[in-house]
């Protein structure tokens, strides 16, 4: 079977002569938490957003924001993550820092991982751009990884536990997963159903194509009844599917496998400070 597609991988690489069938499902959802709680995606219900201006841009990032997520399998609680973006004040650029961290804890599979990267986004290509980001991982697979971005995000050098590779990527920046978040929901924002984005892996270039696919009322296990835009993956990561609130920043706020068993998560914090 092979794993390595997922992208939680990434985060927590298991042998895979120790993994159950069980255990392989709660890793994809755990994959799905990360890129997307991970991700801070979302569209405007009303989908009024075509062609932001670099000041409607400016108003959606700004302050610190803070996210919490629930991971839940069979009935329990296997996991949790906190992103925090700090939106740095600046009258002529967009920038942040984004800090996060997360704990997993399923039968054997006891990790614990801390990122911190940072981003700005580029008037002249319009979209985000990763500077680089840094990450640190504990458990079965511990490890330190460094990333530095060049050729305007189309270039990247990976430092993997000493170890030192190139990558180019032609057509689409790199990201590391909090920009892609990032850049996602800026596409959204802006009224696209349709795009592909890139993201810097340990040990390759994973890619995505993601698809709007409408408008959903869904029933939230903290918030209720809630209408939401439904965001699927259409690529090679096809089990993905997550939903968007306006309501709450237009932030995810609830993703799930379509599987047997659908392993479930759920936003159950936001905040937004601003000074």
């Amino acid at each position: 079977m092979q794993l390595t597609k997922n992208i939680f991988n990434y985060y927590f690489k298991i042998p895979a002569n120790k993994l159950s069938r069980s255990c392989i499902v709660i890793k994809k959802s755990l994959t799905l938490l990360i890129i997307l709680c991970c991700c801070l995606l979302a569209k405007s219900q009303a989908n009024t957003f075509n062609k932001l201006t670099t000041e409607e841009i400016k108003k959606y990032h700004q302050c610190e924001k803070k996210f919490e997520y629930d991971v839940s399998f069979l009935g329990g609680n296997v996991g949790h993550f906190q992103r925090t973006i700090t939106w740095h004040k600046s009258a002529t650029s967009i920038k942040a820092t984004v800090k996060s961290q997360g704990e997993v804890s399923f039968l054997w599979l006891d990790s614990t991982y801390l990122q911190t990267s940072t981003m700005h986004y580029s008037p002249q290509y319009k979209h985000f751009l990763t500077p680089g980001f840094s990450q640190k991982l504990t458990g079965m697979k511990a490890r330190e990884m460094k990333v530095e971005m060049s050729n305007n995000g189309h270039s990247s050098t990976v430092s993997l536990n000493a170890e030192v590779i190139h990558y180019d990527n032609e057509n689409l920046p790199l990201y590391d997963i909090d920009t892609l978040g990032a850049q996602v929901r800026l596409n959204l924002l802006q009224g696209k159903t349709h795009f592909k984005l890139s993201r810097q892996a340990s040990n390759k270039i994973d890619s995505y194509q993601f698809e709007v696919v409408g408008t959903e009322v869904i029933n939230h296990k903290k918030w209720g009844m809630l209408t939401s835009i439904k965001v699927v993956e259409v690529g090679k990561h096809k089990d993905m599917a997550m939903w968007f609130s306006a309501k709450h920043d237009h932030q995810m706020i609830m993703a799930e496998l379509d599987m047997i068993f659908s392993p479930v998560v759920w936003l159950t914090h936001f905040s937004k400070q601003c000074q």
